[in-house]
């Protein structure tokens, strides 16, 4: 393929004198208030009121109901009404109208359970994002009620303790729910909707990246040096086709954070500093004697090093600290110790990130356990991840990966028991990467 192609496109935003070291728990809430903007957040309590002796009727009544569609009069939300019988159970659905059809996974619908044998109620399910992992259950608790939480299907919170029976939930408008359980849920965070401008940004970069994918190629230990010239990381020799070179994933990763780079030095980052260990700062006794042999920590050193180089060109700071741009604080997850989260917690763990600091790019190295004399933790894999919300409010991670795009179902089906080390590119300033066509 050739690569005499230019996309001169770049996009310019401003950037603080000195950018933030990372202040990873300082927020501001975003007012409570705003979530219950009638026109912002999907409701149907008028329908389930209206319907409130059918949902409290006996058994045999309730299952013979017909389906039916409901204009609720102060939104014009249309809600859709339906039993299902599944096992020994019977659930009652109200579906909110979503792009004209009315999907179960959908911001607040409601599904109510029932026993078919005594028809007792059993527990409300409610989702409050456009996800079908984002949910709370409400369960019967005597005089009250227990709510269990969670976000893009992990447990967040269990057994949380409502002052109301399970039944006066049944009709309660969805942010009654919120303000009974407000003292302990983070409500402002699991209902965020994403900062537009920032999110913009994101998207904005994204769709650079997708237009110049399909002008990358693929080659092993490949990356462009200092000068734009493609070269082997592993002795900077020229590639065989010093024309249409190309990359693998940690060429790759660097082709995307010099994007970041370039506009604000004039130059593409050095690979001899991104090759830098630091063994005062990973490692131990069993894998330092292979550091040379089998180069463990080549992930985790090269992503660091991407990361500080560019913090220390956005800030002027001439030395940094190889972790300062960890992600080594996120909502509902323990960070472990140069290794990371696991990778089936990505989608959850990235959204909070995302709510405690919108408009960064992660690069993450993934890492386990290999070989047999000795077993020793590998880093074997760099991906660059995009979170960000669309401007409906639902939550997305775009999956960059050696010169293509996947997904965050791919990785975790790939490395269902890995894990991934991430550190943060401020996506702040002019994106620009290097054009496919530099040669000497």
């Amino acid at each position: 393929m050739t690569r005499h192609f230019l996309f001169n496109t770049v996009i310019l935003f401003l950037i603080p004198a000195l950018c933030p070291l990372w202040a990873e728990n300082s927020y501001s809430a975003p007012d409570l208030s705003s979530f219950f903007d009638i026109n912002t957040v999907e409701e149907n309590y008028e329908f389930r009121q209206r319907l409130k002796s059918l949902i409290t009727a006996p058994k045999e009544e309730v299952l013979k109901a017909p389906s039916r569609i409901f204009t609720q009069g102060i939104t014009a939300q249309r809600v859709k009404f339906r039993v299902e019988t599944r096992g020994n159970s019977f659930y009652l659905l109200f579906l909110n109208e979503k792009n004209r059809v009315f999907p179960i996974a959908g911001r607040g619908n409601y599904i109510i359970k029932r026993g078919l044998e005594m028809g007792e109620f059993k527990q409300i399910k409610i989702f409050y994002r456009n996800d079908p992992g984002s949910f709370i259950r409400i369960f019967p608790a005597g005089e009250r009620s227990k709510m269990d939480v969670f976000l893009f299907g992990k447990s967040v919170y269990n057994k949380t303790i409502l002052p109301l029976p399970l039944e006066n939930f049944l009709t309660l408008p969805f942010p009654r729910v919120i303000a009974l359980s407000g003292s302990v849920l983070k409500w402002p965070l699991l209902l965020m909707r994403g900062d537009r401008e920032l999110d913009r940004r994101i998207e904005d970069i994204l769709a650079l990246l997708r237009a110049r994918l399909p002008f990358l190629e693929d080659t092993d230990d490949g990356a462009q040096d200092s000068e734009g010239s493609f070269v082997l990381i592993k002795n900077g020799v020229k590639q065989e086709d010093a024309v249409n070179g190309g990359f693998n994933c940690s060429g790759f990763s660097k082709w995307i954070t010099d994007g970041f780079y370039y506009p604000l030095t004039g130059s593409y980052l050095d690979i001899e500093k991104l090759k830098e260990k630091h063994l005062d700062f990973r490692g131990n006794r069993w894998s330092l004697p292979y550091e040379e042999e089998r180069d463990p920590y080549f992930g985790l050193d090269w992503s660091r090093n991407l990361a500080v180089n560019l913090l220390m060109a956005q800030s002027g700071v001439e030395e940094i600290d190889p972790e300062s741009a960890d992600l080594r604080q996120v909502d509902f997850f323990s960070y472990i110790e140069d290794v990371g989260y696991p990778v089936a917690d990505l989608e959850t763990l990235l959204f909070t990130a995302a709510f405690r600091n919108p408009g960064i790019v992660y690069l993450g190295s993934i890492n386990s356990e290999y070989g047999k004399e000795p077993r020793l933790r590998q880093y074997f894999h760099i991906v660059v991840l995009l979170p960000y919300f669309t401007a409906n409010g639902d939550f997305r991670i775009a999956v960059m990966e050696r010169n293509t795009e996947s997904s965050i179902a791919s990785l975790i089906k790939r490395y269902p028991a890995d894990f991934i080390h991430l550190v943060r590119l401020d996506a702040r300033g002019v994106f620009q990467p290097p054009p496919e066509d530099m040669v000497e």
